[in-house]
């Protein structure tokens, strides 16, 4: 005699919405998360503090902006936002460092969040990179057909200033 109860798993996000025209199967949902988790790792790009003593991290993959703040041995603080989240990045820069600050929905009304002392390329870099992805997200251009270096070299030629060559 076999009393146990099929323990169903908990919903750890909202279900769905009422009136939706089908549920989907768990083969189904399966498969869709396997698709969004193919690729979206793909690092598109990344920039390390020029200070090698405890050195901050920045990284742009195909679906999330992460900054890693490292203050000690094995210890970092990790925060990660989804691209579509971002409002706003800004590069600060001089002859030769810059750093950038990033404005998030998640994080507003706060002022922004700065990483740096990156290389001045570096900064400018994930600058351009970001701004663009958050651009062509805005226009709704699917970006996940491109092959990941064509991707971020088509993004960074995008979030590029005319008058960032200074």
């Amino acid at each position: 005699m076999d009393n146990a109860v099929e323990d169903k798993p908990k919903q750890a996000s909202p279900p769905a919405q009422e009136g939706s025209e089908k549920s989907a199967t768990p083969e189904e949902t399966r498969q869709e998360l396997k698709e969004a988790i193919k690729g979206s790792n793909d690092v598109l790009a990344t920039a390390t503090t020029v200070f090698p003593f405890f050195p901050d991290t920045v990284t742009l993959d195909r679906a999330k902006f992460t900054i890693t703040k490292r203050s000690f041995i094995r210890t970092a603080e990790i925060l990660s936002m989804r691209i579509e989240d971002i409002l706003n990045v800004t590069a600060s820069i001089g002859p030769i460092f810059g750093s950038i600050k990033i404005t998030s929905r998640v994080m507003s009304p706060n002022p922004p969040y700065a990483v740096g002392v990156f290389w001045r390329k570096d900064a400018l870099h994930i600058k351009r990179i970001t701004q663009g992805y958050v651009i062509a997200l805005q226009r709704e251009i699917d970006c996940n057909a491109l092959p990941t270096s064509e991707l971020a070299k088509m993004l960074d030629d995008l979030g590029e200033d005319e008058h960032d060559h200074s």
